[in-house]
């Protein structure tokens, strides 16, 4: 048994709602399709990056071994991950890289297609080539619903001129039908069309309203949105002038180098506001390393606030949330922590840095803002 999905919301007329009358299944009908779309069409996007290619006297992608950090959490009705990669184009045509792409635990190939490591994929040629993103599927239902310490990789080893990756982009797939088990996410949809008796059930049985209302609440929480800048990990030691990894150096909170020259960019989400609270509970994660073993952190600023005439206008002044970030001695870790934005406004996103102190520094390839719900 499973249930069909919408493939979007149903329209309403609030003239023919019945108020104070006894319920029955026909009026029902209608939120058990607003669910399946909820759950089976409303995946998410998870994540996607443009790799530029370092200027001047930096280490250069091109050669250079190198992964692409996404974090990741499952949203309840998700089933498939829809992954596409594109390379650098180059003139340097005989040159390969093989693309390896980790999948969550859990997770298993549907069709590989060379992003497994398995082929040597030539550079596309400079100015020859329509740009083409390899794109490939993975099945993840054996992944854990919304949990929080899920990610996955893209990685190349190049040859000595292989141009590398240039774009990344994983999101979920809407799927035609949900599963009707204790441990899916669909329901007998025709115990709620009309004639059939209105009935508990329980949260975990096949129909029934508290399955709806367990499922709305599954909605609510696991249909997590994600956030999150995704840039270069690799082994190079570099120092600061030459490094291919974002950082800081500078043992105080300040600036980091995105390797943009001297901007210090800002990026906007809106919380939405599930509950009813001034505010909307996420995960920071953050994928670092640190050149010693002194311990750093990142702060994020979610400022509440309006564009106004193309100029941003902060409603209060955002506190400094900070996840803390061990001493790695040059080996790349995870590290999380819980931060507030505010809800149902649009909120701009600062990120800094404290350094562990020159000639340090701390290396980062992955900052991620992940919905968390309890």
């Amino acid at each position: 048994m499973s249930t069909p999905v919408s493939p979007g919301p149903t329209g309403f007329d609030l003239a023919h709602a019945r108020v104070g009358q006894p319920v029955v299944s026909g009026g029902l009908s209608r939120l058990s399709d607003e669910l399946s779309y909820l759950l089976g069409y409303g995946v998410n996007h998870i994540g996607g990056a443009t790799i530029p290619q370092r200027g001047g006297s930096r280490v250069t992608l091109e050669g250079l071994a190198y992964s692409i950090p996404v974090a990741y959490s499952r949203s309840a009705g998700a089933e498939v991950l829809r992954i596409g990669v594109d390379l650098w184009p180059s003139d340097e045509l005989s040159d390969t890289q093989t693309i390896t792409v980790t999948l969550p635990a859990g997770a298993t190939w549907l069709e590989a297609g060379g992003l497994d490591g398995s082929v040597a994929h030539r550079n596309p040629g400079a100015g020859r080539t329509a740009t083409r993103e390899s794109v490939r599927w993975a099945g993840v239902s054996c992944v854990s619903v919304g949990a929080l310490t899920s990610w996955l990789s893209v990685s190349t080893t190049p040859t000595s001129k292989g141009a590398g990756v240039r774009r990344v982009a994983v999101t979920e797939v809407p799927v035609a039908s949900l599963p009707v088990s204790a441990g899916g996410v669909g329901w007998d949809a025709a115990a709620l069309r009309p004639g059939r008796y209105v009935v508990d059930g329980g949260a975990l049985s096949p129909r029934g309203m508290e399955r709806v209302w367990h499922l709305l609440d599954l909605a609510r929480i696991y249909q997590r949105r994600h956030f999150q800048l995704c840039g270069v990990e690799s082994a190079s030691t570099a120092a600061a002038a030459t490094t291919p990894h974002w950082h800081r150096i500078v043992a105080a909170p300040g600036k980091v180098d995105w390797l943009a020259g001297s901007s210090d960019p800002s990026w906007y989400i809106q919380a939405r506001d599930l509950y009813g609270a001034a505010t909307t509970p996420y995960k920071l994660r953050v994928r670092y390393k640190t050149s010693d073993a002194t311990a750093c952190d990142l702060g994020v600023y979610l400022e509440d606030g309006a564009i106004v005439s193309q100029v941003w206008t902060p409603t209060g002044a955002a506190p400094r949330q900070t996840v803390t970030l061990p001493g790695t001695s040059g080996a790349w870790a995870w590290a999380s922590a819980d931060v507030t934005a505010p809800c149902g406004s649009l909120t701009r996103v600062g990120i800094d840095s404290t350094g562990p102190g020159p000639p340090e520094l701390v290396s980062l390839a992955c900052v991620a803002l992940i919905e968390n719900e309890p």
